[in-house]
């Protein structure tokens, strides 16, 4: 995918994080009725997250970054 702009590539990821977490605190922030997400997937929307967060910090030190 390209990117106008370095602002537009950095929105894109942090759009993407931020709707992950969003989807954690939904369904596994502390409510026991609403915990339905096992660790695994947890602990996958967490790396995801992460790895978008990561990709910002490339881009913004001036690296090379892939989609």
């Amino acid at each position: 995918m390209s990117y106008i702009t370095k602002a537009d590539h950095i929105d894109t990821h942090a759009r993407q994080a931020w709707a992950l977490a969003e989807l954690l605190v939904d369904h596994f922030g502390g409510q026991e009725e609403h915990n339905l997400l096992s660790d695994e997937i947890m602990c996958g929307l967490m790396e995801n997250i992460s790895d978008h967060l990561k990709r910002i910090q490339d881009i913004n030190a001036g690296q090379e970054v892939q989609s």
